[in-house]
């Protein structure tokens, strides 16, 4: 039996993942800054109950990717800010 994971260490958590995320991205080309946001944002997106921290690396790779190629669909560049678009409850890059 495991005890549950505290907010920091989920934080810890997702910023590996997301800083693994960046340096893919980046080494393709796309250059992206973090808000603030993004961390807790992806904490609560990726952290379940039960499962703890396991759906984390999904949540990140699937949620920075959306937001990417968004911007690449919309004939934008998937350089810029990542962003929280708490209006769609998804990540953006503006």
């Amino acid at each position: 039996m495991f005890h549950r994971l505290s907010y920091e260490h989920q934080l810890e958590i997702a910023e590996k993942f997301l800083s693994r995320e960046i340096e893919f991205l980046t080494a393709r080309g796309h250059k992206l800054e973090l808000d603030k946001a993004v961390l807790p944002f992806l904490v609560r997106k990726g952290f379940h109950p039960k499962l703890g921290a396991r759906p984390m690396r999904d949540a990140v790779e699937k949620l920075v990717g959306d937001a990417v190629a968004d911007s690449l669909l919309n004939s934008r560049d998937a350089c810029g800010s990542l962003a929280v678009d708490e209006g769609h409850d998804c990540l953006v890059v503006r």
